[in-house]
């Protein structure tokens, strides 16, 4: 599967509440949808959303009496709803990607924190036919962070592993690179090592939360990411963490990165 083109115009903007430094000092931003062509799907698929770093929580209006709701809980709804059937596909086969951190804290007040993001997962999968993707280095899947993701059915977490949806190979590392012991880090030459074992088969999509850089066009990430990822070749990587003006880039023999920090895509043949 290849990426043919991505319309830079937003399909749509969804609202939500961005955090601040200190109390009363987050404010409304917008979340873009972006609509890409690929050259194919698996048959019976209609359309791959990916998407990552939904920091962010629902207006203060759109659930009266309750704290607003992570962002990714309420999207998977809006985008059925309001951006699909735009799009005649409110009734189509649809995936969904995620590459890490959705949780902000509920009072606002911060950037950053940690915290459980399981029902961002669930929502995605109440909504979708599947779900697999990565955790970012915010991210929980319980009180705890010992706590291991507990989903089952049509939601598969990956985590230095691999697994196959609709005819497609598609394997996953999370988190980045860092101090071993902190939240879903991995040493240089540990994440490295992780990558070469997952990409020793032909993979059709590569799920990272961090992920190369692109220097041709001055875009941040990891060399040494890179330079692995160059040599192993899986057809599209789909990374989040660090967010590019350009989503789409070309490294190494033909590799794609396709980068959805803090926006949606919508891939459809």
């Amino acid at each position: 599967m290849q990426i043919e083109s991505i319309n830079p115009q937003p399909i749509a903007e969804i609202p939500f509440l961005n955090a601040g430094r200190g109390s009363g000092s987050f404010r409304t931003e917008l979340l873009p949808v972006l609509e890409a062509t690929v050259d194919r799907l698996p048959d019976g698929l209609d359309a791959i959303i990916a998407t990552a770093d939904l920091q962010g929580r629902e207006p203060m209006d759109a659930n009266p009496g309750h704290p607003p709701r992570l962002l990714g809980e309420t999207l998977p709804f809006q985008l059925c709803e309001e951006v699909l059937p735009s799009l005649s596909l409110n009734y189509g086969r649809i995936g969904v990607i995620l590459a890490g951190d959705f949780y902000t804290v509920p009072t606002l007040d911060r950037l950053g924190g940690s915290g459980d993001v399981s029902e961002v997962w669930e929502a995605f999968g109440f909504e979708f036919d599947w779900v697999t993707g990565v955790a970012g280095n915010h991210d929980m899947f319980g009180p705890s962070r010992e706590d291991l993701p507990s989903f089952s059915g049509n939601i598969h977490y990956l985590d230095a592993d691999r697994t196959e949806i609709d005819g497609l190979k598609i394997a996953g590392l999370g988190g980045i690179i860092g101090k071993a012991g902190k939240l879903h880090r991995r040493p240089p030459e540990e994440y490295v090592a992780q990558l070469k074992s997952i990409l020793q088969d032909e993979t059709d999509i590569l799920i990272l939360h961090d992920g190369p850089d692109d220097p041709a066009n001055h875009q941040v990430g990891i060399p040494i990411i890179r330079e692995a990822v160059e040599k192993l070749r899986p057809k599209l990587v789909i990374r989040g963490h660090a967010y590019w003006q350009h989503p789409l880039a070309e490294i190494g023999s033909g590799v794609q990165v396709l980068n959805v920090d803090s926006r949606v895509v919508i891939m459809r043949q």
